[in-house]
C-alpha cells in the first residue's frame, strides 16, 4: 500500500477513536515514514521539516484549544447562560421585549469578542452558551439569523484587528510572517504596527454590515416552532442536564 495513504488512513483511524489531533498526526507520520523505506530519524527529519514554520503556531493552537476544553468543562459557560436565562425571565413582556433582545445580542457579541481575545476559547463556547439561551429567543420571537451575525462578527473581527489571543497568531505569526517573507525579494518590510491599521479597513464593514443585520434586516419579530428535544437521541442509562426547547 502506498505509504502516504497508510499513513492518512492511520491519522483518520485514530482521530475518529477520539485520540488527539496532534498525537494522531504525528503516529500517522511515523508509519508513513517507516512503511516508505525512511529510517526513524529520516521520518522524524521529514516531519520536522514539513512542519517548518508553522510549528510555533501550531502548538500555540494547541495550547488554546486545550485552555478552550479546560473552560467548557469547568461549567463557568453553564452557570453564564443559566443566570442570564434567570435575568431576562424578568423582563418578557412587551413593555421591556426591545431592551431585552439588545441585552440579549449585546451579551452574545461581547463573549464571542472575548473569546478570541480575553478568554482565547474561540468557538468551545457556542455549544455551552447558545442552547439554553434558545427558549429565551423562542419567547422573545428574536431573529436567529441576527444571533448568528452577532456570533460571526465577535469570533472573526477581534482577532482581525486586534493583536491578543488568537489576534496575536493570525496577525503576527501568520499575516505579518508571510507579508514580509513574500515581499524580502522586493525590499519589502511590514512592521507590527501597520498590520491592524490595514485591517481596520475590512473589519469596519463588517461593522456596518452588523448594524445593517441587527438594527434593519433582522429586527422584526420572528416566530419559531418550539420542539422538546430532551429525550430525543438519548442512549438508554444517559439523560440531558437540562431540558432545551429548540425553535425550527
Amino acid at each position: 500500500m502506498n505509504a502516504v495513504i497508510l499513513a492518512v488512513l492511520v491519522m483518520v483511524a485514530l482521530s475518529l477513536a477520539r485520540v488527539s489531533v496532534v498525537f494522531a498526526l504525528v503516529v500517522g507520520a511515523l508509519v508513513g515514514g517507516l512503511v516508505g523505506g525512511l529510517s526513524l530519524e529520516q521520518t522524524l527529519d521529514a516531519f520536522n521539516t514539513g512542519v517548518g514554520g508553522g510549528a510555533q503556531v501550531a502548538l500555540a493552537y494547541a495550547t488554546l484549544g486545550a485552555f478552550a476544553v479546560a473552560i467548557s468543562r469547568s461549567g463557568l459557560p453553564d452557570m453564564l447562560a443559566n443566570r442570564l436565562i434567570t435575568l431576562l425571565g424578568k423582563e418578557t413582556n412587551a413593555v421591556h421585549q426591545a431592551r431585552v433582545k439588545m441585552l440579549l445580542l449585546t451579551a452574545v457579541l461581547l463573549v464571542a469578542i472575548s473569546s478570541q481575545n480575553a478568554i482565547p476559547v474561540h468557538i468551545a463556547f457556542i455549544p455551552v452558551l447558545i442552547p439554553p439561551l434558545l427558549t429565551v429567543m423562542n419567547r422573545l420571537k428574536l431573529d436567529r439569523r441576527a444571533v448568528a451575525c452577532a456570533l460571526t462578527f465577535g469570533l472573526t473581527a477581534p482577532y482581525m484587528l486586534l493583536p491578543v489571543g488568537f489576534g496575536a497568531i493570525f496577525l503576527n505569526d501568520i499575516l505579518l510572517a508571510n507579508l514580509n517573507s513574500a515581499g524580502e525579494p522586493l525590499g519589502l518590510e511590514i512592521t507590527r504596527s501597520m498590520v491592524p491599521m490595514a485591517m481596520a479597513v475590512p473589519v469596519g464593514g463588517m461593522a456596518l454590515g452588523l448594524i445593517v443585520a441587527l438594527f434593519w434586516s433582522y429586527r422584526r419579530p420572528r416566530e419559531y416552532q418550539a420542539q422538546d428535544m430532551a429525550n430525543a437521541n438519548v442512549t438508554e442509562g444517559h439523560a440531558l442536564p437540562s431540558r432545551i426547547s429548540w425553535g425550527l
